[in-house]
């Protein structure tokens, strides 16, 4: 892997192919919420199992907040940068 022009497009092909997976991941989600959801609520499914669905399912939203938080959080630091 020497040659530069060799190696910036495998770094595109290696990144196409992540942003392609990702992608199907993201698509996935819903279907991943809906079955933990599911098992939550389930009354006959093991208590250990509810237990840990709902568990899922609150660590993944705070989770999800708190990115959404930083990203605003970021966002303002680079209007403020720029600003300068």
């Amino acid at each position: 892997m020497q040659i530069p022009e060799f190696k910036e497009q495998y770094r595109i092909a290696r990144w196409e192919a992540v942003s392609q997976a990702v992608g199907h991941l993201q698509g996935a989600c819903s279907v991943a919420v809906l079955a933990l959801t599911d098992i939550a609520q389930d009354v006959t499914c093991p208590a250990s199992a509810r237990v840990s669905a709902a568990r899922t399912v609150l660590e993944m939203a705070i989770k999800g907040v708190e990115l959404e938080d930083l990203a605003a959080r970021v966002e303002e630091l680079e209007l403020q940068v720029t600003k300068v």
